[in-house]
Parts: structure tokens; sequence; C-alpha cells
């Protein structure tokens, strides 16, 4: 049993070497493709740079400096699966070329920087070239006011944003100490040998060196097996033309891990050498790993305890998020306008215009209201609540257009508002939202007045199942409430005043459901003057959303190796029980003892090692004030179910060897 374990731990580590080697390569791929030198954040919010000039002005850069430069989209579309770049200059191919990453399932066109059309400026950018160009590139950047983040590629950075950003972390340490494990375990199943060829006077390193070699050679086998599994998925998933790279790559991880699998066997070879002592009192040569095996397993529960708790929120967060962010592609066709103003008094000249395309897109069905707030604003968290909202968790302000788009989010058979909630009177309201409303109300709308006996607003309390969204007045981000109080303006571009309507489409609250509308409009308006580009504006949610479903794979992989770094500690602790007690087992269980009561003694151990070291591990880890530690308590079941299901197995095997008379 312990030899299959072995090589299924074996087999397991190669398989998780490979998909390492295959996240690095994806992390390259991701973070600088098409060998990029650099990769940049870059947020134009606050730039005046039309996006026409910008696009000019890279393509002009990359022309004139030869610097290779794209930007990174997500594809709306598929936001899970598909990355596309948009390649400035001319010297890049003029029309769409397949790309093909190493993630599996991941497809994306290299596109020149023309077809950029409504993807937003803000966000990854990749680029390479000399010092000369580099530096014009971010001159550019600085001169026009545009915040950056820029990292360089570097190796020893890529692993360690494979191993943090993928989840892998939690997964390579589980496989050190499986690497440990391995050699334990191995070293256990020799040592009966080793004994007996020290009896016949083996010199000890030929016996050291017969023990390493059959190691590696134990390794071996399922590792390269694993390689070869791994090798044949990458073919078969059409990335056959990049099997040099990645045999290279994922090749160096098995070597260094062998590497520390011989270190580590020399260190256990040396301390359960086999003593003369030992052997002249006929005790089982495997009393020698009584100490360390069950040391090995009290770390690997400490590693369970601490790792559970990290699993289980990470593994629930990333998911979570992961969907969370899927929900903006509900709006992946939804864009903003980014509007360039130099003064108040150019925003307030251009309040009109702004009004103007409002009303019109309202009238052909473009537009999309969502303003969201809670009682606590963002910047006065250590404050007094802004006002008292009663039963209410926020207060989301839309329109039917909004409703309609989300209808998805709220059920599977597009439950609207009128089915998911309950329409209330201005005077039902709590105290603190009715006077917050009808001080704010008359400061927003068109006519000046209060919102009792407004026509065109309408209350309702949400009772859907599902989490109601709404736009927050920041860009990019999505909020979720439980209980809101949703205000929905039937025509909002007449409902407010047109300091409100600027304000909404500057913020990225009042949006459009068709780019090509929105652009058709300003071709025959002056508002194009100020309109420094038209923006989707799911792109960013989109592209994290690709990270965190990454994440939360990459972590489900954890808690599997994890399990099986259990299954291995416990098995060579229950194998040297039942070999250091087999004559005690012999007699018990021909007595007529169940295992039940012969093994009760060592599960009381079992148990008691669980509580104790899980119980000061949620100590030590804050449990009391972090309700997420719990989840390492779940850690004792499952310790309890394996420990109970390997000491019998094991007993039984030894009393059958015995009763065979083979032991």
């Amino acid at each position: 049993m312990l030899k299959s374990l072995v090589r299924l731990t074996s087999f397991g580590i190669a398989i998780f070497l490979s998909i390492l080697a295959g996240i690095v390569i994806s992390t390259a791929d991701d973070a600088f493709p098409q060998g990029a030198d650099y990769k940049a954040s870059l947020d134009f919010t606050h730039s005046q740079v039309s996006k026409d000039q910008a696009i000019a002005d890279l393509d002009s850069i990359a022309d004139a400096s030869g610097l290779r430069v794209s930007k990174v989209v997500a594809d709306p579309n598929d936001f899970f699966n598909s990355r596309s770049l948009y390649a400035f200059g001319k010297q890049n191919p003029q029309k769409p070329q397949d790309l093909e990453w190493f993630k599996p399932g991941m497809t994306g066109r290299l596109l020149p920087s023309s077809e950029l059309g409504a993807a937003s400026l803000n966000g990854p950018y990749v680029y390479s070239g000399s010092k000369s160009a580099v530096d014009q590139f971010v001159g550019w950047i600085d001169s026009h006011g545009i915040e950056r983040n820029v990292i360089a590629k570097n190796q020893g950075s890529i692993l360690g944003q494979a191993l943090v950003e993928s989840g892998a972390w939690l997964t390579f340490l589980t496989c050190v100490v499986l690497s440990f494990t391995t050699v334990i375990t191995w070293y256990v199943l020799r040592a009966r040998a080793r004994s007996l060829k020290v009896l016949n006077g083996t010199p000890a390193q030929k016996i050291a060196l017969n023990d390493l070699l059959s190691l590696l050679v134990s390794f071996g086998g399922p590792a390269l097996a694993g390689l070869g599994v791994s090798a044949a998925a990458v073919a078969i998933e059409g990335k056959a033309s990049r099997l040099p790279e990645y045999l290279l790559t994922a090749g160096a991880f098995l070597v260094v891990a062998a590497a520390g699998m011989i270190l580590c066997a020399l260190v256990v070879s040396y301390i359960t050498w086999p003593t003369v002592d030992g052997i002249a009192s006929r005790r089982p040569p495997e009393n020698h790993f009584r100490t360390a095996g069950e040391v090995l397993k009290a770390a690997t529960l400490v590693l369970v305890a601490v790792m559970l708790p990290v699993l289980g929120t990470s593994i629930g967060q990333a998911t979570e998020l992961a969907n969370q962010n899927a929900k903006w592609q509900v709006l992946k066709d939804h864009v903003a306008l980014r509007i360039s103003v130099q003064s108040d008094a150019e925003f307030v000249s251009r309040q009109s215009e702004l009004r103007q395309i409002s009303e019109s897109a309202s009238t052909a069905g473009k537009l999309t209201l969502s303003y969201a707030f809670s009682p606590r604003m963002h910047d006065r968290p250590s404050q007094e609540p802004l006002m008292d909202t009663g039963e209410f968790d926020g207060i989301a302000v839309v329109n039917p257009d909004y409703l309609r788009v989300i209808s998805p989010l709220l059920s599977s058979s597009g439950t609207s508002l009128q089915d998911a909630g309950k329409q209330l009177a201005f005077d039902d309201l709590p105290t603190g939202i009715k006077e917050f409303w009808s001080d704010q109300f008359p400061l927003l709308s068109r006519e000046g007045a209060g919102p009792q006996g407004n026509a065109g607003l309408q209350y309702y309390r949400y009772t859907g199942q599902q989490p109601f969204p709404a736009l927050p007045p920041v860009i990019g981000e999505m909020a979720e409430f439980r209980n809101p109080l949703i205000i929905v303006a039937e025509h909002p571009e007449s409902t407010f005043n047109d300091a409100t309507i600027a304000a909404f489409l500057s913020s990225g609250n009042l949006i459009f459901n068709d780019s090509a509308w929105v652009g058709k409009y300003l071709q025959s308006s002056s508002l194009a003057t100020a309109v420094l580009s038209v923006d989707r504006v799911a792109d960013a949610a989109l592209y994290n959303s690709q990270l965190q479903n990454q994440s939360a794979g990459m972590k489900t992989l954890s808690f599997t190796l994890v399990l099986l770094a259990l299954i291995m500690s416990i098995a060579v602790s229950g194998l040297v029980y039942a070999l250091s007690r087999s004559k005690r087992l012999f007699v018990e269980r021909t007595s007529g003892w169940a295992w039940g009561k012969a093994l009760a003694p060592r599960m009381v151990w079992e148990a008691a090692l669980a509580c104790a070291l899980t119980t000061g591990m949620y100590l030590a880890l804050g449990g009391t004030a972090r309700p997420e530690v719990l989840w390492a308590f779940a850690g004792i079941p499952l310790y309890m179910a394996i420990s109970w299901t390997l000491h019998v197995g094991f007993a039984h095997h030894v009393f059958k060897t015995t009763l065979a008379r083979k032991a």
C-alpha cells in the first residue's frame, strides 16, 4: 500500500510541478505577452488627451522609435477565455491575426490599434524596445498627466507572481511537505532491508547509495509519467509549438525537486541508520521512524489547520469575486463618456450639450442610469453614518432600462422589479431617508421642488433573493445590496437638472447601451470636441474576472494535495504503530477483540492530538477575532476519518502477515 502511495505522490508532485510550469509560462504570457519586457497599467481618467490623439501619438512613437507596444483587452463576449492585443504602429499586421496563448482554452487576436473602438484606454499595456524608445514612451505618458504603474520583466518576479496571484503558493508549500513525506515513507519501506544488509556486513556507503538510487527510481518513473501526461495535455490543447519551452521549464522544476529529495534523504538516512543494539534487540527496524512519523503527522496536521481557513475563505472569496465580476457581463456593451473640461466654467458650458445627448439617448432607448450610495460614504468610514436608512442597507437610483438589463442577475427567469419588489409611497419611507432625500432632491431636480408628489419617481423595497447590483460614483466598481431602497426615475433626463445629468455622465453612472449610436451622435454634435473617449464600463472588471477564476481553480488543486499529504503522513505513522505493536495486536485479535477495542487507545491519542493542535492553531491565528479561522476545526473529523481507516487497514495487514508467519 505504501509503495502505491509513494508512486501516487510522486505522480502528484510531477503533475503539480508541470502545472506550475504552465502557470509560470501563462503568467509570463499574461504579464508580458509577445515577449514584452515591460508592463504598464495606465489610467487616463485625469488626462486631457483624447482617445484619437492617444492612438495617433502611440502609433507615431512606435513607428519612429521601433517600440513594440500593445493594449491588452479582455473580450467582453467571453471574458473568462479570451484576451486580445491591440498593437500600435504600422510595423504590426494591419489585419487581425490569431494569438496563441499558453493557457488552455484562452483565445485572442492581435489587432491593429485602429480597431480599439469602444475599448477603454485605461488598463494594461505591454511594450519592449531600446532604452531610448522606452524613455520616449514613458516621457509621453508623463507629459500628458497619465497615471502609470510600470513593472519590468524579471524571471524571479514572474515565478513569485505565478505562486502568489494564482494561489499556487499554497500548493507549492504542500508539495514541499509531500516530498519530505515521500522520503520518510520510502525509508520506512527500506528499513528491514537496510537492517539485513548491515547485519551481513555490506559497506554503509553502498547501502546509502542503493537507497538513494531506489528512491530516485521510485520517484523518477511516476514523475516522468506525470510529465508525459502533462506534455500530452499541452499538445492536445493545440500548444505543440510551445512544448520545448514547457518541457524545459517543467524539467527544471523536477530536477530541483529531485535534488531537494536527495538532500532530505541523506538527512533521514543518517538519523534512522540501523544500530547494533537495535538489531540485537530484535525490535522492528521501523521503530526508528516512530518519532519521525509522529512529528511528520503533527506538522502536516498543523499545515492542514493553517491552510483550511485560507483555502476555505480563499476559494469562497475567489469564486465570489469571479462571480461578482462576471455580473459585469450584463453591462459588457455599455459605454461611458470620458469628458475633457479645463475648468468649472467649461464644465457648466457643456451641461446643455450633455443634457441633449441624454435626451436623445433616452428617446432612442439607449440610456441607462444606475447610481448607488450607502449610509456610510466611502470617504467617511470612521464617522457617523450619513443618514438613518432604517431597514435598508443602501439606496439605488435607477431607470427602467437598467432594471431590464440586470433582470437576469436577479433571477434565472429574468424577474422584473414588480415581481421582486414592493412599491412604497414616499411617506412610508424611514424618517432619515425622507429627510435626506427632501434636502438633496431639490438640488438635483430640474424643477427644484421636493420629491413629494413627483410623478417621475417611484420607490420600491427590494425583496429578491439575489443581491441587487448598482454602480457607485466610481468608474469600474459595482456595489451589491441585500435590502436596498430602489428609486426608479422613469425619465432621468427630464427629472434631474443639467448639472446632475453632467455629473452622472462624468462619474459613469449615466451610461449608454450602444457604442455605435454614441459614435454616430458625436459625429454630428459639437460635444465631440469635449469627449476624449467612449469606453466600455466593464473592461477592468472583466479582466479581473479572468485572474480570479484562475485563482479559484489553483486553490482547489491545493486542497487536493493537502489531502494527499495528510493521507501520506498518517499512513507512515499508522504502519509504524501497527508494526511496533504487531504481537499485542495479534493476541488481542485472536482473543476476539474488535478493531475498535484494540485500537481504542491509539484513536484516543489521535483525537487528542488533532484537537490540541487544531485548538492551538485556532488561537494562534486569532480565531476569536476572525470567524473564518473556524474552518480549521473542519480538519478534525477529516483527520479522524482518514486515521481510523488507515490504522484499521495496516493493523489488519500486520495481523494477516503475523498469522501467516511472514512477519
